[in-house]
């Protein structure tokens, strides 16, 4: 009997098997679809028609700050002589094409780690014999510092966001690490729009926040000797008009670029002022000589010293209002917006696909309303290996030197003493993938 009920079995299982076997074989499934229209590293969202690319960058330096004429950091036991830097980078980029054009959305952010700097304040008193007077101490190691450095939308011409000042045209070659050359580099938040004329020529018009670009305002008695009144802006109002019109073609690149912005004081009793900015750069090809890229670019600005310099090393002041002895219903001693101007360059050279080098200069002048003047000198020179794609090993030495002009006490007799003249070294050594 029991050969029997197993003879059935076996017979049972025969149409079952033979079903089985006819059964389709599903095609493994494809998690990810390459996406090549718009370069290399991109790939479909599942499930949708946008192309995504995910980048990111670390990057280790160590740094060797002002070692220039004393006082320096080196003087001094609250500032780090030399310090670290820790930074991880993640990018994503995501487009997808419609029928009114591209809709882009970009997000780049970046976490910092830095040797702690001196804290005033918590009653621990500095050495004297370090020549400080200061009370504090260093903040605790391991303090992460979250950076978003762009997050915007762009759709046809229009980009909304945080992303590049539209003025912005050159911004070095060099990594201005500590130090940087004149130019003007923000990412303040904008609403723009970019036609295209064909041929490599557009032209660019947006709105952008003003207080990424606000230098000091002045107003009191002089030297802020009366501390009822306040140096610096007021709250946002308007936001700055910015324009520019570009070329890009296979020589190279050329832009013309203004801004006008409103000078708003955070005391009442002066009245705003309207600051502007004008400038131009050129940036070109030079293929006989390795492979090369030479820029020169200049700014002039009145009332928007922040278009001049990003990076100034002395005080300027975008506008001052001075009062003889300060309070309401004071006589005004004078008033008026500061000017400045700034020329730059630079170039940069692959002497092979491990080697280039890279060297820019500046020079910049600020004439501050009432106040001194400064006059500033910045050059930088960086050499980079790259023993591996996406691999890089560099260092790169900063030179700044910041002289002061006499300034004239409102009543034009009285001469007021400048702060000294400075020379600033600096040097760093940086280790940085990108992936």
């Amino acid at each position: 009997m029991r050969h029997i009920a197993s003879g059935v079995a076996a017979l049972a299982l025969v149409p079952m098997s033979a079903q089985a076997a006819d059964l389709p074989i599903a095609d493994p499934v494809e998690y990810v679809q390459i996406c090549d229209a718009y370069g290399t590293g991109y790939f479909f969202i599942p499930g949708t028609e946008t192309c995504l690319r995910i980048r990111g960058r670390v990057r280790a330096e160590y740094r060797f700050n002002n070692f220039g004429d004393a006082p320096n950091d080196w003087d001094r036991r609250s500032e780090n002589d030399t310090s670290t830097r820790a930074r991880g980078y993640l990018r994503l980029d995501a487009r997808t094409q419609t029928e009114y054009g591209m809709l882009r959305t970009y997000i780049d952010m970046f976490a910092t780690v830095d040797t702690p700097g001196f804290e005033s304040g918590d009653g621990t008193v500095v050495d004297r014999p370090s020549n400080d007077d200061d009370e504090g101490s260093f903040g605790s190691e391991g303090d992460t510092e979250l950076d978003l450095d762009y997050a915007f939308i762009q759709f046809g011409g229009l980009t909304v966001g945080k992303a590049q000042s539209f003025y912005d045209f050159w911004t070095g070659y060099t990594y201005g690490a500590i130090t940087a050359v004149a130019y003007s580099d923000e990412k303040p938040w904008i609403a723009g729009y970019t036609a295209d004329f064909g041929n490599g020529f557009s032209a660019s018009i947006s709105v952008e926040e003003r207080t990424y670009r606000d230098q000091d305002l002045f107003v009191g008695s002089y030297l802020n000797e009366d501390p009822d009144y306040s140096q610096n802006y007021g709250g946002h109002r308007f936001p700055e008009l910015v324009g520019n019109f570009r070329v890009d073609q296979g020589w190279g690149s050329a832009q013309i670029m203004g801004a006008v912005r409103e000078v708003r004081y955070l005391s009442s009793i002066p009245d705003g002022e309207v600051g502007f900015a004008i400038g131009g750069g050129v940036e070109v090809n030079i293929p006989y000589l390795g492979e090369s890229q030479a820029a020169l670019q200049a700014t002039y600005a009145d009332g928007a010293l922040g278009y001049v310099h990003s990076d100034w090393g002395g005080d300027v002041f975008d506008a001052s209002s001075v009062f003889p002895t300060g309070g309401v219903g004071s006589t005004l001693r004078g008033d008026g917006t500061g000017e400045g101007w700034s020329v730059a360059g630079g170039i940069i050279t692959e002497w092979s696909p491990q080697f280039y080098s890279a060297l820019e200069l500046s020079y910049a002048e600020a004439d501050n309303k009432l106040y001194w003047d400064v006059d500033q000198f910045d050059i930088q020179g960086v050499i980079g290996w790259t023993p591996v794609s996406g691999f890089e090993i560099g260092t790169e030495v900063g030179y700044r030197n910041i002289e002061y002009s006499s300034a004239t006490a409102p009543n034009g007799v009285d001469p007021i003493s400048s702060p000294r003249d400075q020379d600033i070294w600096t040097w760093l050594i940086r280790v940085q993938r990108d992936f």
